[in-house]
């Protein structure tokens, strides 16, 4: 198995629902390790992996931000196959897919075919379509024939992930763009396993999650039941834009899943669980497991 963490709630609380975390690109496991405690003091089970290509899911520093021969189809053949160990581990509790950025396009494909396997859907800091996928994914291809899959291009990195830096850059940080706590983002800076930029492999694949998801065809495991809630930060330049924010919201609704809501939070950035008013975020989802899955949210045990 992946390397993978499961937290649990406080000794003599009863497990109300398992939570599956899928975080973004560039990123580790141990940084939802917070975020996890938090939402175990309510009653949850908390679990997660390093995707392939992050974290200590790799054999070499080279193989950060590469996905192999499979790209997004091995993802989303991972994130079942964790999925499914997890209801084996924790039969007839409520299954929650959290997917932040990156991982929240890997959980929209994933709804694609095994919408069923999960009871409720959160994602958070989600990016809005570009209609310049197409032409960044044959610039990929082009100097993939020249350089070869494992190359680190500057030029599809500056491309890709510029706008993010663009509006935060008198801030004299790279990578503010992700929350406005500082020591955050110093201490993301700081770690050989976070923002090392993506192999071309890695930027195709995380096109052709961005073209999955916001395809029309091929949704074809329907739970219109399913509640979804997209969180965003109003700051954070993953979505765009307001209309575009809302119109992936909108696609979602017209793809099968009309039960699905969306809430902006004021001056945050990208990385809602990070951000400095985390906690606003990590109480509006358990209203929306309480109200709109039918979670029993028990009061947290005293310390």
């Amino acid at each position: 198995m992946r390397p993978n963490t499961i937290t649990y709630p406080p000794a003599g609380m009863k497990p109300v629902g398992v939570i599956e975390f899928v975080h973004g690109m560039c990123e580790t496991r141990q940084r939802y390790e917070k975020t996890m405690e938090y939402f175990n003091q309510y009653g949850f089970i908390c679990a997660i992996t390093d995707l392939k290509g992050h974290g200590e899911n790799i054999l070499t520093p080279d193989d950060l931000g590469y996905f192999g021969k499979e790209g997004y189809k091995g993802l989303v053949t991972d994130l079942h196959e964790y999925t499914m160990f997890l209801h084996r581990e924790f039969p007839n509790l409520p299954l929650i897919l959290i997917g932040h950025s990156m991982g929240s396009l890997l959980a929209r494909v994933y709804l694609k075919k095994h919408s069923r396997e999960v009871n409720a859907v959160v994602l958070c800091g989600s990016p809005s379509n570009n209609p310049m996928v197409g032409f960044g994914k044959f610039l990929i291809h082009f100097l993939t024939l020249f350089r070869g899959e494992y190359y680190r291009s500057p030029f599809m990195e500056n491309m890709i992930m510029g706008p993010f830096e663009k509006p935060f850059m008198k801030e004299g940080i790279v990578n503010s763009w992700l929350t406005r706590d500082r020591f955050v983002v110093e201490t993301y800076n700081r770690d050989p396993l976070c923002g090392v930029p993506f192999t071309l492999n890695g930027y195709d694949t995380l096109m052709n999650l961005m073209q999955q998801v916001y395809s029309k065809t091929g949704w074809t495991s329907k739970n219109p039941s399913l509640p979804v809630m997209f969180i965003s930060g109003a700051e954070d330049p993953c979505r765009r834009n307001d209309k575009a924010f809302k119109k992936a919201v909108t696609h979602l609704k017209h793809c099968g899943y009309p039960n699905t809501f969306f809430k902006l939070y004021q001056d945050m950035r990208h990385e809602l669980f990070h951000e400095l008013d985390h906690t606003e975020v990590y109480d509006d989802i358990l209203k929306f497991l309480e109200i709109k899955a039918g979670i029993d949210i028990p009061i947290p045990v005293a310390n």
